[in-house]
């Protein structure tokens, strides 16, 4: 299965997107208040509160993500990693993604060549395990 190359137009909006998504990711984390509890945070964005959490009782991995990226914008660090450490980690990649974005969009580089180049696979499988090893310390030592 052969490719097309991106553009250099759809390149620069590519990256672009990066940018301009990463910042409203942080602006909208400043404007929640972070949940006491430690999760429950995206409730104020009119999402629903966590279903496997309602069914039963154990926090999914992605609980406690929006109150980290709430309590890290802040400047909460220590808040942030016991909401979730994923979260904090993701939050550095969101702000690490910004200048990055800008950077290649004025620079036009291939969203294609950095992926591989930088090992973003890689990087993907480490965030998931990540992901697992978060979930199932929480399964032994509930809330």
């Amino acid at each position: 299965m052969s490719t097309k190359p991106h553009s250099a137009t759809s390149q620069r909006v590519i990256w672009s997107m990066v940018a301009v998504g990463s910042l409203v990711i942080l602006a909208l984390a400043a404007l929640l208040e972070p949940d006491a509890r430690g999760y429950g945070t995206h409730t104020q964005l009119g999402l629903p509160p966590c279903g496997l959490r309602a069914l039963t009782g154990a926090l999914c991995p992605g609980c406690g993500l929006t109150t980290a990226f709430a309590h890290a914008v802040r400047g909460e660090w220590l808040m942030a990693a016991n909401a979730n450490p994923l979260g904090l980690v993701l939050f550095l990649i969101v702000c690490a993604s910004i200048p990055l974005g800008i950077t290649a969009a004025v620079r036009d580089w291939s969203v294609d060549a950095l992926i591989e180049r930088a090992g973003a696979h890689r990087w993907a499988l480490g965030v998931a395990v990540c992901a697992i090893a978060v979930w199932a310390f929480r399964l032994v030592t509930p809330l």
